[in-house]
């Protein structure tokens, strides 16, 4: 048994997608139940974090199985872990940068030492504003209208009580070859168009393209041999750290920049210093994402991939 609640294997490319994803997606649903009482607790940022990762993981599998699951309640269900993802986004943005700040103080003059503390104080106040809008929704009406839902797709003898996509009756490992040469084009068609420009949300989008295509792989991994799809993973695991630093340092920027406007003063100039070196670090993991994203599309991973899901 997987720490997802699932286990699947080889013989169940044969089973019904339909099935097979609804076992998948009430996995997550089961990975997301079990970190809630940690959230609500607030004692380890991680446990936020790894319910992030099940909102996401169940995200990304509703939108590349969209000819499996019922139209309905598939748009129904993503708008509400669309909704749950926008709710906890704060708090762990807040999070990611009270870990990073003593590194960045640490680089800036000594001489802006007595902004740093109110500026602390600032992000504290922001966070705990933000985990209070957590809990309000956790504890309100929408949060268990989610569960049902999510549950109600993962049921795999209803799959949602609409009608089922097209795919639904198909057999799992022809869907599934399907779903991740899908995503991987497309994190290739992402790619090609950030390459060509030094736009942030043309390489924000390719993180996007990026995850969904990992998250599918994760997805569906056990139904290939073991070892499938590492030499495609190892290699992107480089590219979406860096990505991934990329996309911090911009949001880090922006938030301590907006807690330094509204505290003022001395914080103000060290929210200024601190944004300033985030700034620089962005420009250093931008080119160091040209540099991942050269290492990540060769023709031996494409060919790789191509001959593992049949294309």
């Amino acid at each position: 048994m997987s720490a997802d609640g699932w286990r699947l294997g080889p013989g169940d490319r044969d089973q019904p997608a339909g099935r097979v994803l609804a076992v998948v997606l009430d996995g997550y649903l089961a990975t997301f139940l079990a970190h809630e009482p940690g959230v609500r607790a607030d004692e380890d940022p991680e446990e936020l974090h790894d319910a992030r990762v099940a909102v996401r993981r169940a995200r990304s599998l509703l939108a590349a199985g969209r000819r499996v699951y019922p139209a309905e309640e598939r748009e129904l269900l993503g708008a509400l872990l669309r909704w749950m993802a926008g709710v906890t986004s704060p708090v762990r943005d807040l999070d990611v940068l009270r870990a990073d700040l003593p590194g960045l103080v640490a680089r800036t003059s000594p001489e802006l030492s007595d902004g740093v503390e109110p500026l602390y104080a600032a992000l504290d106040a922001e966070r705990s504003t933000a985990r209070a809008a957590l809990l309000a929704a956790l504890d309100g009406e929408r949060y268990p209208v989610l569960v049902r839902r999510w549950r109600a797709l993962g049921n795999v003898y209803r799959l949602g009580g609409g009608e089922p996509g097209p795919d639904a009756a198909r057999p799992a490992g022809s869907v599934a070859d399907d779903l991740v040469w899908r995503a991987f084009r497309r994190a290739r068609r992402a790619g090609k168009v950030a390459m060509a420009t030094d736009d942030r949300n043309a390489w924000h989008d390719l993180r996007k393209a990026l995850k969904r295509y990992r998250y599918v792989v994760n997805a569906v991994a056990p139904m290939y041999p073991k070892g499938t799809f590492g030499p495609v993973q190892r290699r992107l695991a480089d590219l979406q750290d860096t990505l991934g630093r990329l996309q911090d340092h911009h949001v880090q920027a922006s938030m301590i920049e907006r807690a330094g406007v509204a505290t003022g003063g001395r914080a103000a100039l060290a929210a200024g210093a601190l944004a300033d070196a985030l700034h620089r670090d962005a420009e250093v993991a931008h080119g160091h994402c040209r540099e991942a994203w050269a290492h990540f599309d060769r023709p031996t991973v494409r060919r790789g991939l191509r001959e593992a899901v049949g294309r």
